[in-house]
């Protein structure tokens, strides 16, 4: 094998090839074995800007088989879901365990930001429109809700939200952060944005 040998650049080559071969048949659990080895030998080569895509790929392919699976299983008779063998191979389940950790780790190497829709790595995104003044100072705060789905729990250093004006008559933006660093888990997470404008929000959309 190519990589092996260390000629990870005609190792790259082929699992890149042979993944999106299996992506057209849709072999998904070849295709993610195919992605992450492509993805190692793009780690090998420092070519950072393929190797951070490859793993969003992945992270990406592998909530939407989780929420296709969640979608099925809510449909599925349950008698009929124990009929199936217990090594039954799920080939709609994409693995990526340690991947998440793997991209937050080297997302740090990064000369600039990347900003991925957030929608194909989390469910149930939810901004609750109920605001939440402060006692004791200018400014109020928003509760995000979102679910997450992969394997990995991850800390993330800021959530943020942006407000954008209604009208065309006001362009300026509102930022809402947290004040923190975040564990996120598996499951439903609930955390709370602030802002320290004071300002009628009315005409203001969440984006």
């Amino acid at each position: 094998m190519y990589s092996e040998l260390g000629d990870y650049a005609a190792a790259a080559m082929y699992f890149g090839r042979m993944a999106s071969l299996f992506a057209e048949t849709r072999w998904n659990t070849v295709e993610t074995t195919m992605l992450k080895m492509y993805a190692q030998c793009l780690k090998k080569l420092n070519r950072k800007d393929e190797y951070v895509r490859t793993l969003l790929d992945l992270l990406a392919k592998s909530a939407a088989s989780r929420l296709s699976i969640r979608s099925s299983s809510k449909r599925a008779n349950a008698t009929e879901t124990d009929r199936m063998p217990k090594d039954w191979l799920n080939d709609a389940k994409v693995d990526t365990t340690g991947v998440f950790k793997q991209l937050i780790a080297y997302s740090e190497q990064l000369p600039k930001d990347k900003n991925p829709l957030m929608a194909k790595y989390f469910d149930d995104i939810v901004v609750e429109p109920y605001l939440r003044h402060f006692d004791n100072k200018d400014g109020f705060q928003l509760r995000l809700q979102f679910r997450h789905i992969l394997e990995d729990d991850i800390e993330i250093d800021k959530a943020k939200v942006r407000l954008t004006s209604a009208t065309a008559t006001q362009g300026k933006e509102i930022w809402l952060e947290s004040s923190g660093p975040i564990e996120v888990t598996k499951g439903l997470c609930r955390l709370w944005l602030s802002s320290n404008v004071c300002k009628r929000i009315s005409p203001w959309l969440l984006c």
